[in-house]
């Protein structure tokens, strides 16, 4: 199946350090990514295959490691439908006009 996916990422580091900018490293891992995405208050919505999806997911992850930080507990929500699935088609109707 090679549908298209939304994964919502929310990366919750355990540290005493400035936790914004740790996070901050995890998004930058998904901007670099390539795939299409959309940044929220609690968390980060990518689209794509599952696979890619998942492997963004794993490296925002891994960043937040990298960055310094001693644990990090990582949430991941897979929305999956027949035909496919797009960020646009899940909030739409809830954007205003600007």
């Amino acid at each position: 199946m090679s549908n298209t996916v939304n994964v919502d990422i929310q990366v919750l580091p355990s540290t005493g350090l400035d936790v914004y900018a740790i996070v901050d490293r995890a998004i930058g891992v998904i901007q670099a990514s390539g795939l299409k995405y959309e940044v929220g208050a609690l968390g980060t919505t990518v689209e794509g295959d599952l696979d890619s999806c998942l492997e963004v997911a794993k490296a925002a992850h891994r960043a937040c490691f990298i960055a310094g930080v001693a644990g990090v507990v990582t949430i991941i929500k897979i929305g999956e439908a027949v035909g496919g699935s797009s960020i646009e088609d899940k909030v739409a109707k809830y954007r205003r006009d600007a």
